[in-house]
């Protein structure tokens, strides 16, 4: 390594450098003014001297020039240049030189000259001229002897004060930074705490706040890392889980037509079978099966975030009150139960049958964590306090412990809160809870829905979850649902027992699923009603245009691949807008129940289905009940 280079490298070296080299400047520009002034001074010095001589010598010369005393004259004039800066002397009478004297060997650089009159002596009257000539070659001699000592003293004690602040500096700054350095990049990236040796060193100084400043920024670092690492991770997960949404989606759809076709003649074959036989008791069996796999597609459709029932401001603490009994007969006589009701009206946006499935999941889940043991299972609703989610969302995720939501921070929130005893969830697959068919129950026991259901509904609900877990301690699950504004009064529109459901109106089925539409046109037709089915939406609109007043009703599935049900409503709506349309779906694919009836359907109905669920509807359609819209959603802020 060059010099040069060192140089470079160093902070004390260029502090070296750069303190010699102004040292430097600066000494020649103050050693060149004392110079100048001294040079001054000694020139004005021996000017004087000069002129002193002349003033004691001059009555003499005058004396002598007058008296024609050549020895006496050449005495005098002599002694002018001999001690002083006159190198020559001229005496000039009547404009004739009467005495020259140079005492310069060579040429010589006249720095002043001048001339004084002789007078007689006693008298003013002038009798000749004395002409002399200075050069201050002495003045300037000493000057530059000065000059070079000068220069030579202050460039060694500049040097010697450079070496001294050399050592300074890299004792206090260049070797602390030097280390400091090296464990910035010892540490790899990783934070911690960095430590620097200097040796008498007191207080807090600005290297200290650099140290500061490099730790806090590690801190700053490894902190946003690890933000965007786990905000990376939840947008992979909400991507696989929108992706699995879909998919659970479509095959809900799908299997919703087969289950509707086995539950409709399922229902016929009950119903043609002798009352009380064997084939009868089969039948019940299928339409049993049926209903358990109509509450299995809910569970996907939940998941799917597909709309469910209509939603409306329903109380939480009353709809927890309402699930009590049955959760506690349907869960193990080992599990205790305990409900802590909050007191006032916890109202919430959502349906009673959602709000039960999201209770009754984490309750099947947190006696299940129990694993047949004895345990407590304690079902918990309330206000959540101001600031608790806000709190939660900036809250750093400690090990056992995840918050899932996006939610508006600055809105009230109801609490629902299960806990249980249990023996908690294993950290390692914490963040795999809410994955839809994860199970660590083994597929006899799970179905590896039930939490992805609770993730779904949350969701659907634009809320949060909380988990905590501890080993041996158990697992407490808590639920933030918006608050909602306005308080309205339950439907309490109770349904007609044995309403008769028999009619003579015409229908129009339409449904791509061809096993739907024989099903609903045998069921129908068994009540009374004259039906027509067709699989192709395009096929209907044909049918319904060559008489328009033939029909009465149309029943029409949502999802069919040529033309959306609400569409095929639209356009049967501009040619006869009085026509009662029903729209039934499976998987609501952007519609729901106050969607479809404000797209001019005039009822709703989820699927699966069969004649009896459809035929209520058929009947207030004709008795002219249109269905309500659903209500407004306004959370307090």
């Amino acid at each position: 390594m060059t010099i040069v280079e060192r140089i470079r490298g160093s902070l004390a070296a260029k502090v070296l450098v750069a303190i010699a080299a102004i040292g430097m400047v600066l000494v020649l520009l103050i050693s060149a003014v004392e110079i100048w002034e001294e040079g001054g001074v000694l020139i004005a010095a021996e000017k004087r001297e000069a002129q002193t001589a002349v003033r004691a010598n001059i009555d003499t010369l005058a004396l002598a020039l007058w008296s024609i005393d050549k020895r006496s004259l050449d005495i005098t004039a002599r002694s002018l240049i001999q001690g002083t800066s006159i190198f020559r002397v001229e005496v000039i009478e009547d404009g004739q030189t009467q005495l020259k004297l140079d005492r310069s060997t060579g040429p010589v650089e006249t720095d002043y000259s001048w001339e004084v009159p002789l007078l007689r002596p006693n008298t003013q009257q002038a009798i000749g001229t004395l002409r002399l000539w200075e050069n201050y070659d002495n003045a300037r001699d000493q000057m530059k002897s000065r000059a070079a000592m000068l220069v030579v003293t202050e460039t060694t004690k500049v040097f010697v004060i450079s070496v001294l602040l050399f050592f300074v500096v890299h004792r206090a700054f260049t070797r602390p930074l030097s280390e400091l350095a090296h464990k910035v990049q010892s540490l790899g990236g990783h934070s911690g705490k960095i430590s620097v040796s200097r040796p008498y060193h007191k207080g807090h100084d600005e290297i200290d706040a650099l140290v500061d400043a490099i730790e806090a920024s590690n801190a700053t670092r490894k902190r946003l890392e690890a933000e965007q690492r786990a905000s990376q991770t939840r947008e992979a997960h909400a991507g696989k889980l929108e992706a699995l949404g879909q998919l659970a989606g479509g095959i809900a759809h799908d299997f919703n037509n087969i289950l509707g076709a086995i539950l409709g003649f399922g229902g016929l074959l009950a119903q043609d079978v002798p009352a009380g036989s064997m084939q009868q008791r089969f039948a019940q069996r299928i339409l049993l099966a049926c209903e358990r796999g109509k509450e299995l597609v809910e569970q996907i459709l939940a998941f799917a975030r597909a709309e469910g029932p209509e939603r409306r401001i329903v109380d939480l603490g009353a709809v927890m009150r309402q699930n009590e009994s049955l959760l506690t007969a349907s869960l193990p006589r080992s599990t205790r139960l305990d409900f802590i009701h909050a007191g006032g009206d916890l109202p919430v946006f959502s349906s009673e049958a959602r709000l039960s499935q999201l209770i009754a999941n984490l309750c099947i889940n947190a006696s299940e964590a129990l694993e047949g043991r004895s345990g407590v299972v304690t079902v918990e609703a309330a206000r959540a306090a101001l600031g608790e989610v806000a709190e939660l969302m900036v809250k750093p995720s400690t090990s056992g412990e995840r918050f899932d939501g996006n939610v508006d921070p600055s809105l009230e929130f109801v609490r629902l809160r299960v806990s249980d005893t249990g023996p908690g969830v294993p950290h390692d697959i914490l963040d795999r809870i809410f994955d839809p068919f994860f199970t660590t129950k083994g597929r006899q026991r799970g179905t590896g829905l039930g939490l992805a259901v609770v993730h779904g509904v949350i969701e659907s609900h634009v809320g949060a979850c909380h988990v905590i877990s501890r080993p041996g301690e158990g697992t407490m699950f808590s639920v933030y649902l918006p608050l909602a504004g306005k308080q309205r009064a339950p439907n309490t529109e109770s349904k007609a027992e044995n309403q008769d459901l028999h009619g003579h109106e015409r229908i129009l089925i339409v449904d791509d699923e061809q096993d739907i539409v024989d099903m609903l046109s045998i069921g129908l037709g068994r009540l009374g009603y004259e039906t027509v089915g067709v699989n192709d939406p395009i096929e209907a609109v044909a049918a319904f245009e060559e008489d328009p007043m033939a029909w009465d009703v149309v029943v029409t599935d949502q999802v069919m691949p040529a033309m959306r049900g609400l569409e095929l409503i639209r356009k049967l709506k501009s040619i006869r807008p009085d026509i009662r349309t029903v729209l039934c779906t499976g998987y609501s694919d952007g519609a729901n129940e106050a969607i479809s009836l404000a797209a001019g359907a005039d009822a709703f109905l989820l699927k699966p289905l069969d004649a009896m669920r459809i035929a209520p509807s058929i009947r207030k359609l004709m008795e002219g009940q249109k269905a309500p819209l659903g209500a407004d959603f306004e959370p307090i802020a």
